[in-house]
């Protein structure tokens, strides 16, 4: 076979015939291993399962459990056989076979990397495009991974990291938002390759709840800058009470107390953004980029208020604008360099 270190991974609930047409053309294209799983769809739809014998391993869940699930179901049977990499495709019709066939040839040429197939945009339902922008932008933002396509369910998995990913949380579509977080944050190589967008009926076939599945989504995707909030509300709360008691009670000067102050809270801060936000543990070399991004970031905010200042801007606004953007940066910075992966793994 042309792709004997490749299985392809199709998720099915309630799927209909395009399930089998779709499987008879990969085997044609050169596809051995093929991996369906049944998530839950009853006795309505076992015969389109049933048919499938010998031509592909059917996985079924007795109830439906959800994309997520069923694509952790598919990668743990997979992960039987070492050293093969996956293509994970949709059931009803969306991927063809040309398509997943060039996701399995950029995975071949870049075995370490996450391939994505990439839709256009220009070419989707209206509400298609609308939610997918957004959630490309939002997830760009938080990550520093920008893509054109968050939401594509034809991707090429390495072998490498399959471990990874079958761990990972997440039972229905959050699944697979949370993959590409995972890739973020472990710096796995995202490499996207357009395909053909495809929509039959205006996407009506689609199990995806626009309104359950996307809070799911977005649940997932700001668990962590929530973290990150409460990490910084906590600590300027000890600098503020930490200031008044040196200050007031101790009778340490102003800038003392002021110094003082900042510096356990900033300690504080590293240690609650270490455990708490990004479940890292404390090193000295994550403390001393913490130490150096808190310097950067206050020369930064001096910089930036007497700019403001020097075109008349007021000095509340000036202060909402130039924090608010540093605040966002810290974010960001301590997410990929203080306390993100020095290399995949």
């Amino acid at each position: 076979m042309k792709y004997d270190s490749i299985a392809v991974l199709i998720p099915a609930y309630k799927p209909d015939r395009r399930l089998n047409k779709l499987v008879d053309e990969l085997r044609d294209a050169g596809f051995g291993r093929i991996v369906v799983v049944d998530d839950g769809g009853g006795e309505t739809y076992a015969q389109i399962f049933s048919d499938l014998a010998g031509l592909a391993t059917v996985l079924t869940h007795p109830v439906n459990r959800g994309k997520g699930a069923a694509l952790k179901t598919g990668l743990s049977e997979i992960m039987k056989t070492p050293d093969i990499s996956v293509v994970t495709a949709d059931a009803d019709g969306q991927h063809t076979p040309a398509d997943i066939a060039r996701i399995a040839d950029a995975l071949l040429s870049n075995p370490d990397t996450l391939i994505l197939g990439s839709r256009d945009k220009k070419s989707m339902p209206p509400r298609s495009k609308a939610g997918n922008t957004l959630t490309c932008g939002v997830f760009g933002l938080l990550t520093g991974l920008w893509l054109g396509d968050t939401q594509t369910g034809l991707r090429g998995l390495p072998a490498s990291v399959l471990g990874h990913f079958a761990a990972l949380e997440g039972d229905r579509y959050e699944y697979e938002i949370n993959m590409l977080i995972c890739a973020s944050e472990r710096k796995i190589p995202v490499k996207e390759i357009e395909i053909e967008t495809i929509y039959i009926d205006n996407n009506s076939s689609s199990h995806f709840n626009a309104i359950k599945d996307g809070l799911r989504i977005y649940r997932l995707m700001f668990r962590q800058a929530g973290k990150f909030v409460v990490s910084s509300l906590v600590s300027s709360l000890i600098d503020i009470l930490l200031f008044a008691l040196l200050h007031y009670a101790a009778a340490w000067s102003r800038i003392a107390a002021q110094i003082g102050a900042r510096v356990v809270s900033a300690f504080v801060n590293y240690v609650l953004n270490s455990r708490m936000v990004f479940g890292k543990k404390m090193s000295g070399q994550s403390l001393l980029r913490y130490a150096l991004l808190a310097v950067f970031i206050l020369a930064c905010s001096c910089v930036g208020h007497y700019l403001l200042e020097k075109i008349h801007m007021p000095a509340l606004l000036a202060k909402i604008i130039v924090d608010g953007i540093l605040y966002f940066a810290s974010y960001r910075i301590q997410r990929s360099r203080v306390f993100g992966e020095d290399k995949p793994r």
